[in-house]
């Protein structure tokens, strides 16, 4: 236990300021989820979705982005090589037992009838994929902001087609509505399912 909490002391050292910022998006998540809405609304899930699970991911990115420092890449990446299923774990642990509780949260805030076993699995899924996507694309691009703005991107985009009820026709990651049976949500789940195997892909790669 005591090496753990190190663990994690020593990242917050290595990246200072820029450690809070998924406390932050939980911070956020939190308020907007018991904002009043109207009955049937599913925006507070739609938050969970948008902003906990992608914040949820930074901080493997931010820790993850100092191999491409200039100069640094030779000496780091053997070191995080050795480290990467390890703070995968800690940082995952950590994370899911956050949105872990904010589900519950949700659950007291719309009833546990809004939730089914197609969700919950989806969530997981979500999860997964947004702690991978971000040392993935970190790899690809080889830059700490260019990932990030990618992912945003993308994000904020997700969270406004339903917010602006202006669903665009490519790959969705989010479920909009209570989910049922239907080619949307086959399709969401490939979609996410192809993302975790090819991020999983490219950071085996990338550190074997």
């Amino acid at each position: 236990m005591n090496k753990l909490k190190y663990h994690f002391q020593f990242d917050f050292q290595l990246i200072k300021g820029i450690y809070t910022i998924p406390f932050i998006g939980y911070l956020l998540t939190l308020v907007l989820m018991f904002i009043s809405y109207p009955e049937g609304s599913n925006l507070p899930y739609i938050f969970l979705q948008g902003i906990a699970i992608p914040f949820a991911g930074l901080h493997l990115v931010f820790l993850y982005s100092s191999i491409y420092d200039e100069g640094a890449t030779d000496t780091l990446l053997p070191y995080y090589s050795k480290n990467i299923a390890y703070d995968f774990l800690r940082y995952g642990i950590f994370h899911g037992l956050i949105i872990l509780l904010l589900m519950i949260l949700l659950i007291f805030a719309m009833g546990i009838g809004f939730f089914n076993f197609i969700m919950i699995i989806h969530l997981i899924l979500l999860f997964v994929f947004y702690q991978l996507i971000g040392v993935s694309l970190l790899t690809l691009v080889k830059s700490l902001e260019i990932a990030i703005v990618i992912i945003a991107m993308y994000t904020v985009i997700e969270i406004s087609t339903v917010i602006l009820e202006n669903y665009l026709p490519w790959p969705h990651l989010f479920i909009f509505e209570k989910a049922y049976y239907n080619i949307s949500l086959f399709l969401t789940f490939f979609f996410l399912i192809t993302g975790i195997l090819l991020s999983i892909a490219q950071i085996v790669r990338t550190f074997k």
